[in-house]
């Protein structure tokens, strides 16, 4: 009984030290907003058609994270309004035996997300984005980078995400 109570008592202990939470932790700005809206992003590159890719790619992220509701803006409690600032495309590998060809090229895309309280108009969060993939090149290489487009999508929705329902 003693030993029990003992190893009950310095398990508690040694675990309320942890820094562990129970309960959804998000960011101290964030903590009134249960509803958000996600506007189709604004495209500031030349790349057409992107942004309703971008934007259903978030939302979908932002479902299955479960930190907030997504609703039409008329019923939320904070907008959350995108804008892709750049697209940048560089050579990653060359050919072997010609490095003025390219085999793996890279793809990154910034956006700009800012979080805008409904009621009060405040800015309750803002940062830059980074998004990253890369792709391998072949016979049709705008097809092949339309295609990395989603990945860059994904891993863009993944980072807005952890910056808006967790913070990091």
């Amino acid at each position: 009984m003693k030993y029990t109570l003992a190893a009950t008592l310095a398990a508690i202990l040694f675990l309320s030290g942890c820094g562990y939470k129970l309960g959804e932790i998000r960011p101290t700005p964030m903590r009134s907003v249960r509803s958000l809206s996600v506007p189709t992003f604004k495209n500031n590159t030349y790349e057409s058609r992107i942004e309703v890719m971008f934007a259903d790619t978030l939302v979908k992220r932002l479902q299955q994270d479960g930190s907030y509701n997504i609703v039409n803006s008329d019923q939320a409690d904070a907008i959350l309004s995108c804008t892709i600032t750049n697209i940048d495309r560089s050579a990653q590998r060359s050919v072997q035996n010609n490095v003025l060809a390219t085999s793996e090229f890279g793809l990154i895309v910034k956006v700009l997300y800012t979080v805008i309280d409904q009621n009060t108009g405040a800015t309750l969060m803002s940062g830059t984005v980074v998004g990253t993939t890369s792709f391998f090149s072949g016979n049709d290489l705008q097809t092949i980078e339309r295609q990395a487009l989603a990945n860059v999508a994904a891993d863009l929705a993944n980072n807005i995400t952890a910056q808006v329902a967790e913070g990091w």
